[in-house]
């Protein structure tokens, strides 16, 4: 890349061994197109603020198209790696990337105690929803307090581990979403598909539609949308909406400081005793 291609500001720090840190503010002066090879094993925590750019790993397309501007909602994501694999990223011209990447070894994690992750199998993906907190510390890490010597590395660890924390313990209520071309039943398109709908229902934009407005929003007959919806994230479209909106409900009671009676209502209930039940089904 040059000058004249890009923008950048970026940072990579190793916080301690095993644990890595990489902070991207990046402007594409120009369409832009990088390959590199990301060495594994590793699991790695995605947060991106803001951005269009198309993301390939391993020839797969990751889910993190956030949008640009005021409009842009951060997105997430938890990955595997059990070993190397190639990366692609694809930017428009005037696409502007602000993104936090953490890379955890396996002998980090097993220092921890952790090597538990909620995503097993090379390429595996599980996406989180970042809560407004888990915005706010991403701001911190790319734009971190001016502090000198160790208490730098303690200021950015501190916030690395509460993302992590957030992300793994979304992760591992959400279904695991396989890597595309990975099933034998799916074609990109009708994975592609499926995905654009698990977007919708994630956004919020899906509460209250019917299976027949659904249908008609992804050009696909009822039998074939659910088929695929259940290969690629295996659950049902409706069953997925209801742990979707229950998730949403959950990070609005924890981070926004919402009433009970709102809660239930962001998750479809009119009643709150069934929205008790329900909620302590879901999350014990």
């Amino acid at each position: 890349c040059t000058p004249t291609q890009l923008h950048a500001t970026q940072a990579m720090q190793c916080l301690r061994a095993g644990l890595h840190l990489h902070c991207t503010d990046i402007l594409s002066l120009q369409p832009l197109t990088t390959r590199t090879e990301l060495p594994g094993p590793c699991v790695k925590v995605l947060l991106r603020l803001q951005g269009a750019a198309q993301v390939r790993l391993g020839g797969c397309d990751l889910p993190l198209d956030t949008g640009m501007g005021v409009t842009a909602t951060p997105r997430g994501l938890v990955l595997r790696l059990n070993r190397g694999a190639s990366f692609e990223r694809c930017s428009a011209k005037g696409d502007r990337q602000r993104m936090v990447v953490i890379t955890l070894t396996p002998e980090w994690l097993d220092a921890q105690r952790s090597s538990s992750c909620p995503v097993e199998g090379h390429l595996a993906i599980q996406a989180w929803q970042p809560s407004p907190r888990a915005v706010a510390i991403a701001e911190q890490l790319l734009s971190p307090a001016a502090l000198q010597g160790p208490m730098h590395g303690l200021y950015l660890e501190s916030r690395v581990l509460e993302l992590v924390a957030e992300a793994f313990a979304q992760a591992a209520e959400i279904s695991r979403i396989p890597a595309p071309g990975l099933s034998p039943d799916l074609r990109p398109d009708e994975y592609a598909r499926a995905c654009r709908l698990r977007d919708l229902l994630d956004s919020g934009g899906a509460d209250g539609m019917s299976l027949a407005e659904l249908v008609r929003a992804m050009g696909c007959n009822a039998t074939t949308l659910q088929q695929q919806f259940r290969l690629a994230f295996g659950k049902a479209v409706f069953d997925y909406l209801r742990a979707s909106r229950l998730q949403r409900a959950a990070l609005a009671l924890q981070h926004d400081g919402v009433s009970v009676a709102r809660a239930a209502e962001i998750a479809g209930y009119s009643s709150q005793a069934n929205f008790s039940t329900a909620f302590r089904r879901h999350f014990g």
